[in-house]
């Protein structure tokens, strides 16, 4: 019964050692999404192909760990956000890599999915911060 029940701690442990670091691993994704969100803006505005096409893949290979984890969560809404601005991202890629800025512009509010997930998915918590809804 004692090894059971220390088998059972070990195990919680565990669940809530790699929620944590799921957590943190994904509010480092959304920092890096912000970042690289921006500079693709300024790249875009800036018309400078090769930066902002670096910039949509970079959104892209981010977005595909988002879309990951979800998956694992088996949350379907979330993992078509992340799908749909995987895709988005890589037509704003190509665009700009083509030197079609003003069509690479428009791909970027397409490929935005933030708001609807952030609505879904995350909730403000009484100190301000936001807590994620699965």
């Amino acid at each position: 019964m004692k090894n059971a029940v220390l088998l059972a701690a070990c195990f919680l442990f565990l669940a809530v050692t790699v929620s944590a670091q799921n957590k943190a691993e994904y509010q480092n994704w959304m920092q890096t999404i912000r970042a690289a969100g921006r500079s693709l803006n300024e790249n875009l505005e800036a018309k400078s192909g090769d930066a902002a096409a670096a910039d949509a893949k970079k959104l892209q290979e981010v977005f595909s760990q988002v879309l990951a984890f979800w998956a694992k969560n088996n949350i379907s809404d979330a993992m078509k956000f992340a799908m749909d601005a995987q895709s988005g991202f890589q037509e704003v890629a190509e665009l700009a890599s083509a030197g079609k800025f003003d069509e690479a512009t428009e791909a970027v509010g397409k490929a935005r999915t933030c708001g609807g997930c952030h609505s879904a998915h995350r909730e403000r918590a009484e100190d301000g911060s936001y807590v994620m809804k699965y």
